[in-house]
């Protein structure tokens, strides 16, 4: 069997910006079967203009060791990951022992103040969410929020149905999805009564789907005041190409 690669991108949104769009992303690569090594990756890198993505190393890849991992096993057992730092990347595993959904959830709330005082602008205070799934066996829908920020996904013949979540609860009608497409196309996507949305993959490869969440709460951290805290949630879908 071939392997199963599946690939989480965040877009960055407290570096200088940079000529090319640099990003962390994660990736999981597993062979699809029981008691089969699945690797997580996760990578600081940039994506040039024709969308490919270039791993990167120096202080941006190390600061990403911030991120805190947690593995959720199909009977709902939390097990946290240690990240090791590789040459390229920062990594941890882990062996599925039975068929069913992993979820594999990360966030981030040490990312600084960004500082938008000399301009004029509000500074905010930036809290990342990452999550994705590895899945053995039928495709199964898990709805159970496990963070403030929380998105679920569930395959139905040619549509893609997605749940998004804000602090246990489904998020409000109106919200605004963003989706970004394997080649990099965004798509705004926005929710229905029951916190859901609908759309077709055209193409096979990595979805993200994002939420963000804006709390006008100012604070102070590392002695720089904020005005709001801006969360952020992004969600894998892999498309195969015979879903």
């Amino acid at each position: 069997m071939l392997k199963k690669s599946v690939y989480i991108f965040l877009l960055s949104v407290v570096l200088p910006v940079a000529t090319k769009a640099s990003a962390y992303w994660m990736e999981i690569k597993g062979s699809g079967k029981i008691n089969k090594e699945v690797v997580v990756e996760l990578i600081y890198g940039n994506i040039d203009d024709f969308g490919i993505r270039h791993r990167q190393q120096g202080e941006e890849l190390k600061l990403a060791g911030d991120f805190r991992f947690t593995l959720i096993t199909p009977s709902g057992e939390k097990i946290p990951m240690k990240l090791a730092l590789k040459s390229d990347c920062w990594s941890f595993s882990f062996n599925p022992e039975t068929k069913g959904v992993y979820r594999i959830i990360g966030i981030n709330d040490s990312h600084p103040v960004v500082d938008r005082s000399k301009t004029g602008g509000e500074n905010v205070l930036p809290i990342d969410y990452l999550c994705g799934q590895y899945q053995i066996g039928d495709d199964e829908e898990v709805t159970l929020p496990q963070q403030f920020l929380y998105i679920t996904t569930k395959k139905e013949d040619k549509h893609v149905r997605i749940k998004a979540f804000v602090n246990n609860k489904i998020s409000k009608e109106g919200t605004k999805l963003r989706v970004f497409n394997p080649e990099n196309w965004e798509r705004e996507l926005i929710l229905n009564e029951n916190g859901e949305a609908l759309f077709i993959p055209t193409t096979s490869g990595m979805y993200v789907i994002r939420q963000d969440f804006v709390e006008k709460k100012p604070g102070i951290y590392k002695d720089v005041k904020y005005n709001s805290i801006r969360y952020r949630c992004n969600y894998c879908l892999f498309i195969s190409e015979k879903s």
